[in-house]
């Protein structure tokens, strides 16, 4: 196989990877503005978390997306292509799934303090 091949594929489970970080940042950034709304009564620091948590989700995904273990050797053929590509795409999808889990604790833990204190 070419290595022109191998490059194609990389950048298009790289694209592939980033467009599904940024519709996820898309699909919660409504929710992540009116939840730091509600636990700072600041629309300027809400502001500020809401890119902070944007920023930590977007590295997240981009530094699994950027990870390439492509076999580019002499016994590489269409199928280890794909398997390599595939085995990118769970990288990125699997460090976004731990960044939005650690996300959500570090969230819940700051309501229950939040709720805490204002009683």
């Amino acid at each position: 196989m070419e290595k022109s091949t191998f490059i194609q594929t990389y950048l298009f489970t790289f694209v592939f990877c980033l467009t599904v970080t940024v519709l996820l940042i898309l699909s919660i950034n409504k929710g992540l503005k009116r939840y730091f709304e509600n636990l700072s009564q600041d629309k300027e620091i809400a502001k500020f978390f809401v890119k902070l948590t944007n920023i930590i989700i977007f590295l997240g995904g981009i530094g699994a997306a950027l990870k390439s273990s492509y076999n580019i050797g002499d016994t590489s053929n269409w199928l280890t292509l794909i398997w390599d590509s595939a085995g990118q795409a769970q990288e990125s999808l699997g460090r976004l799934f731990m960044t939005l889990i650690v996300l959500a604790i570090t969230f819940f833990i700051l309501h229950l303090v939040a709720k805490r204190v204002n009683k």
